[in-house]
């Protein structure tokens, strides 16, 4: 517990531009946006419609913490989409608690780390009655067992959004003293965020990065770490569209990504890691402790690309990411051994490659360590015969490219239902990058190919593994191509690419 000064009532001023602490204290800074949304006390539901990085989390503890300083005994239940998310605005709580020089107690009381059994607080006592904030994982379960104010954060991204609404909203309902703040960046159109934003019933605040940069919030180069205009940032941006979704509130079109977010939200899950650099021994315990058959699939980059490494666990019909490893600007000997380190695990099956360009030379040094049998490469330029998922949408011709065929049966597993991994922004960004295109004939194909928001390296990440899962559970006829100089090298190699 911080020993620190109780106060019984709000410490919180009325300054035009910030929220004060007690004189002898430092002051809590709130730009004009965020001060609308704390004073507010008398709405009964705000969605905050902000861009990323506009401080959603400290506006939303400083209310949270308001909520327990004004009703002495309050219970303030944060819903949030991930474990990480729930432990930041946690501690963003307590952050708040200290710099208003409270006594509190700030404690993780989950049963274990599993996202769905988070359980966080931040406990106030204020004249004799003890206050708490408390963080759970977001389901129609938690929502169904609050009594009191309700704080639904990043709920764009929250799986199951429409019943976790149907569980609170009748709890609200009940009780005109229960408050609700809903905040998120959007997440496409297929979920109960929108729905909140658009249906024109409640208070929307909606700030997007330009309105908060024109009331003081800084923005600096990603690369100069120098301040710059949200007009510099979105032209530096490589992917403008991610960027006007996440940082301009502009709700991205369903209809030409191939993965749609509400397909990417059902499928995340707290069920893995996700290491920069090298693997973390959280991801080493996971790959040694599986029960499942492991496959890893290898996306491969040097300088613009990312090498990204992912591998699945099989249990049953379910595929699991089980750990995720990013490698940039990385030689390839030191790729090559890290690539190393789950191909040693013990239920390590089969690997798939990008064996295009500079991945021919990661491919080949993997078949010598550890077998032309285990490692298998892909040349994403070849092409294979038609697969039967792509034969029933109607084409005719006989052959298709590998990173479509590729790509069809990945986006199958997400419309199965049969894969889950973590969430995180920048691997949800990615697995948005392939398009849909739709001819003036009507005919759907996919396009695979880099552009200027790279080369979607997690999504061929995650569509290589499956597809070494695909090699060593059904084989099926084997082909060279030999009307290519890669061919021929696949052919002298005795390499071969097994097809479902």
């Amino acid at each position: 517990m911080e020993n620190a000064r109780p106060t019984g009532t709000t410490a919180f001023g009325n300054q035009p531009d910030v929220v004060k602490a007690p004189a002898d204290l430092p002051l809590i800074s709130m730009l004009p946006y965020q001060r609308d949304v704390f004073r507010d006390r008398e709405s009964g539901l705000v969605v905050l419609f902000w861009g990323r990085q506009c401080r959603k989390s400290s506006t939303l503890a400083a209310w949270a913490v308001d909520r327990l300083l004004s009703r002495p005994g309050r219970l303030v239940t944060i819903l949030s989409n991930s474990r990480e998310n729930g432990a930041e605005l946690n501690l963003k709580c307590a952050d708040v608690c200290r710099k208003l020089d409270l006594a509190f107690e700030n404690e993780d009381l989950s049963s274990d780390v599993r996202y769905e059994n988070m359980n966080m607080e931040t406990r106030i006592s204020v004249a004799g009655q003890t206050g708490r904030i408390k963080v759970l994982a977001a389901n129609p379960r938690t929502a169904r067992g609050f009594s009191g104010d309700l704080i639904l954060d990043e709920f764009a991204f929250h799986e199951n959004s429409f019943a976790i609404w149907e569980a609170a909203e009748p709890i609200l309902s009940s009780n005109p003293d229960f408050l609700c703040r809903v905040s998120s960046t959007p997440n496409g159109t297929h979920n109960m965020f929108y729905q909140l934003v658009t249906c024109g019933k409640y208070k929307v605040s909606n700030v997007r990065r330009s309105d908060a940069y024109a009331q003081g919030l800084p923005i600096y180069d990603l690369a100069t770490r120098k301040k710059i205009t949200p007009a510099q940032a979105r032209e530096r941006a490589l992917d403008k569209r991610a960027y006007d979704q996440n940082y301009e509130n502009v709700f991205a079109d369903e209809n030409t990504s191939l993965l749609t977010h509400a397909l990417i939200s059902a499928a995340e899950q707290d069920c893995g890691v996700i290491c920069e650099g090298a693997w973390s021994q959280a991801a080493i315990d996971l790959m040694d402790e599986a029960k499942g058959d492991l496959y890893l699939g290898v996306d491969v980059g040097r300088e613009h690309d990312l090498t990204v490494m992912s591998v699945i666990e099989r249990l049953g019909q379910m595929r699991f990411v089980r750990a995720i490893l990013r490698l940039q600007n990385m030689r390839l000997p030191d790729q090559q051994a890290h690539l190393g380190i789950p191909c040693q695990a013990r239920r390590f099956r089969g690997c798939s490659i990008d064996m295009t360009g500079i991945g021919l030379g990661l491919c080949e040094y993997s078949q010598d360590e550890f077998g032309v049998n285990r490692i298998h490469g892909i040349n994403f330029s070849s092409s294979v015969p038609i697969t039967k998922a792509i034969a029933a949408t109607g084409r005719k011709q006989e052959t298709v490219r590998v990173t479509e065929a590729m790509a069809t049966e990945l986006l199958q597993a997400y419309e199965d239902h049969t894969i889950k991994h973590p969430f995180d922004q920048q691997l949800r960004d990615d697995l948005r990058k392939p398009e849909k295109v739709v001819s003036p004939g009507g005919r759907v194909s996919i396009a695979a190919t880099s552009d200027e928001a790279g080369h979607a390296d997690h999504f061929w990440s995650f569509a290589l593994a499956l597809e070494a899962a695909s090699s060593a559970e059904a084989p099926g006829e084997i082909y060279v191509f030999a009307d290519s100089r890669r061919s021929r090298v696949l052919a002298d190699r005795r390499e071969r690419m097994v097809l479902a």
